[in-house]
């Protein structure tokens, strides 16, 4: 019998998880295909702080508190040269590490008890795409299935990306690491000649050591030689070069990538298998479910709202978005390193890329080209004036209302509940982005409707008719501190 669903996604990481519990939530029938039986392991353990909140928005957050989670972790950190830097957990707020294992099982269970239906261990055996569906066939050790999909969301990671249909966005890497009796508890990380190291404790009573370097200097050495080589020269990891000798060490190749056709035919990528950070961040999972999240309001508008031209648009403009401004951090972060003259490959090819030079080979790859030559936004917003917002008002409530002539308006993006809108957004050169809403209430209207001649009284007497003062209150001082209104 052919089961139908809304949507299969591919793959229970918790990008495809995070995507899964959101869409149940907004009323979809959901499918998962996952080929690997859990608990399995997986690397990827460091989750940096900003997963919190993500955890509790769906409902998760009690998963973080297992007990055998490391938390509350210190760094030392020699980046670039000197003498390391002790930061404490409060410092960069509370990230913490955890059994990957254990974490994505008990999120897959979390997304079953409400209402994902899955197949595990299962694979795709074939699909076809016809009549706007997919029709996929499911091999499992239970039984064959035959399932229709409206959408299909790539979830494999970094197997749901070939080669050619990566745009790179830095030099490869090569990774090495393995795992020695836990030590002193805290992380490391140390830039050295041949490239960076990383070390922290993880669950199970070991400390994890990677070690990231350009394939170039792999050859004609070992993996072993190369890693102590490299630790050899470190201050933080010195005294553990002999130890990594005595333990198996893996290697794999790192890249960062975006797909080039991330949407096509309602076949979309999430997570990995849409683009990859550098692995110099430590925010991958954060950011792999946070794009999840916004890539289930746009398919939802998709299907809602029978419009997969906003829908795509605003996914692909979420996702350049996202390349672009990682790209730029770990960029501006290698450039820190001091190692402007190291004759060492890895350091070599990360002075001499350029983002002008990666090629475009459709739409979306040129918004992202586009993206990662625009400018950063360095100038943030201004925040209200220092002055207590009751005398400001009371000084400005018969004076009338200018509006700044930097003022402009453009069309943008806008989640509006659980769909994409377009919306019209305020443009100023004190904004760092397009602003639509302040405070949950939409801005641009509130200006357009102030009369020609309207004092401050008059204008926050008309907002009031449709908002709480308190709230107009904040919204008038935002104004004014960015110097919108004048």
């Amino acid at each position: 019998m052919v089961q139908n669903f809304e949507i299969v996604i591919i793959g229970a990481g918790p990008a495809g998880l995070t995507a899964a519990i959101r869409l149940l939530e907004m009323g979809h029938s959901v499918a998962l295909v996952e080929q690997e039986a859990f608990p399995r392991p997986q690397i990827g353990e460091s989750l940096s702080p900003g997963v919190r909140p993500i955890f509790d928005y769906l409902g998760a957050g009690d998963l973080l508190e297992n007990p055998q989670f490391l938390h509350n972790i210190p760094s030392r950190i020699a980046w670039g040269g000197g003498e390391p830097a002790l930061l404490q957990p409060g410092q960069r707020g509370a990230g913490l590490m955890v059994d990957r294992a254990d974490l994505d099982a008990r999120l897959l269970a979390l997304a079953m008890s409400r209402g994902l239906r899955v197949f595990q261990p299962a694979k795709m055996a074939g699909s076809l795409f016809q009549n706007d569906r997919y029709e996929l066939k499911i091999q499992s050790t239970e039984a064959d299935y035959h399932i229709t999909a409206r959408v299909l969301l790539d979830a494999r990671g970094r197997g749901g990306a070939h080669i050619h249909e990566r745009m790179p966005l830095a030099p490869a890497s090569v990774a090495l690491w393995t795992h020695v009796p836990a030590g002193a508890y805290e992380a490391c990380i140390e830039t050295v000649d041949e490239g960076w190291i990383w070390g922290a404790p993880v669950p199970g009573n070991h400390y994890r050591i990677m070690a990231f370097t350009d394939p170039e200097s792999l050859k004609g050495h070992s993996k072993a030689c190369t890693m102590q080589r490299m630790q050899a020269g470190s201050k933080l990891f010195g005294q553990r070069a002999a130890d990594t000798l005595d333990f198996d060490i893996k290697t794999c190749l790192v890249s960062a990538y975006v797909h080039t056709r991330p949407w096509e035919r309602n076949f979309i990528k999430i997570g990995e298998a849409a683009f990859t950070l550098d692995p110099l961040s430590s925010t991958g999972v954060e950011v792999a479910m946070r794009f999840s999240l916004q890539t289930a309001i746009a398919v939802h508008t998709m299907l809602a709202d029978d419009d997969p031209v906003i829908a795509k648009a605003f996914y692909e403009n979420k996702l350049a978005e996202a390349v672009a401004s990682h790209q730029r951090w770990t960029s501006e972060y290698y450039a820190e390193a001091a190692k402007a003259h190291s004759p060492f490959p890895f350091w070599e090819k990360r002075r001499g890329f350029r983002t002008g030079e990666i090629e475009a080979s459709n739409d979306f790859t040129a918004l992202v080209k586009q993206r990662l030559m625009r400018p950063s936004a360095t100038q943030a917003a201004k925040e209200p004036a220092a002055v207590p917002i009751d005398p400001l008002i009371r000084f400005l409530w018969d004076k009338p209302v200018h509006l700044s002539g930097q003022l402009a308006f453009s069309s943008e993006f806008a989640v509006t509940g659980d769909r994409v809108e377009i919306r019209r957004a305020m443009v100023h050169p004190n904004l760092p982005r397009p602003v639509v809403y302040l405070n949950h209430i939409e801005i641009p209207p509130l200006l357009n409707a102030l009369d020609e001649g309207a004092t401050y009284g008059t204008a926050i007497e008309t907002w009031c008719r449709h908002f709480p003062y308190g709230d107009v209150k904040k919204v008038l001082g935002f104004l004014w501190g960015a110097e919108i209104v004048q």
